[in-house]
Parts: structure tokens; sequence; C-alpha cells
């Protein structure tokens, strides 16, 4: 399945089905926070278990850094 993310076009393996998947394939899930927008909507972080990621989804996946 071939989707964006932050504008680059990648290709998941079959076993990426939610935006729980997506997190866990991109090694985000170790950020505190950060924000994902799929095909120009926020998903709120209780739904991504349940949210689906299909062909040609777009994503913005953005974090917080913090400084002085």
């Amino acid at each position: 399945m071939e989707i964006t993310v932050n504008g680059e076009v990648m290709t998941l393996s079959d076993d990426v089905k939610t935006v729980a998947d997506l997190i866990a394939s991109l090694d985000i899930a170790h950020r505190k926070y950060f924000i994902v927008e799929k095909n120009r909507e926020v998903v709120m972080k209780e739904d991504y278990e349940k949210e689906s990621v299909n062909h040609h989804d777009y994503f913005e996946i953005v974090h917080f850094v913090g400084g002085g």
C-alpha cells in the first residue's frame, strides 16, 4: 500500500492497518508529544487503534520540540 507521510510517498507492508500500526512502523511511539493528521483531519489519540490506513491516504505527523 502506498501512502504519503509529511510529503514523502511511502510503501507500507500489509501488516500496517491502523494509525497505531503506522506510528509503530515509523518508530515514533517513544515521542511524548505529536499530532497525526489523516487527509487533513486530526486523528485523536484514543482513535489510533481503530482509525484505518488506506491506499493513497495523506498523513502529516508533527512533533513538538522544547527549548529556550
